[in-house]
Formats: C-alpha cells, sequence, structure tokens
C-alpha cells in the first residue's frame, strides 16, 4: 500500500524565555506531520491493520524525520 498524501507541515516553536528567565539560547521545537488519505475508508471492518500500517510507516517516518532534520538544520542540531 502507498500512502497518498495530502498535506504535509512542518512546524517550527522557539522559546526565548520561560519562567520569567531568558534562555540562554532559544530552544526550537520542531514537529512534522502529514494528512494522509484514508487507505480504509469504506471497507467496513477489518479484523488487522497492522500489517498494511508498517507498510506504510517506514516511508511516512522516513519522510516526517527528513523534513524535521532539515528544518533544525542537519542532524547534529538535534538534541533530543
Amino acid at each position: 500500500m502507498i500512502a497518498e498524501i495530502h498535506i504535509t507541515l512542518l512546524n517550527i516553536e522557539t522559546t526565548l524565555s520561560e519562567g520569567g528567565r531568558t534562555a540562554s539560547q532559544p530552544l526550537k521545537l520542531i514537529t512534522a506531520a502529514a494528512v494522509l488519505k484514508n487507505p480504509w475508508a469504506g471497507r467496513g471492518y477489518v479484523d488487522d491493520l497492522k500489517p498494511e500500517i508498517h507498510a506504510v510507516a517506514p516511508i511516512l517516518g522516513e519522510l516526517l524525520t527528513n523534513m524535521a532534520i532539515e528544518a533544525a538544520g542537519g542532524g547534529d542540531k538535534v538534541e533530543a
């Protein structure tokens, strides 16, 4: 199964201060998400979706991970 991706979303939140204290350096929180066409719509009850989910997950995971790493400026910039 190939996922039909409708939208990807990349969000970068930058925290400059928290709890009344200025951060020594800005903290960036990066999230990547995707909206997919529901491949199971209209199929009724499906006993086990795991095989189909596991077929899509690596492809989607690589796409979203690469988006986040690029937004961070490279894998060496990622702390957690």
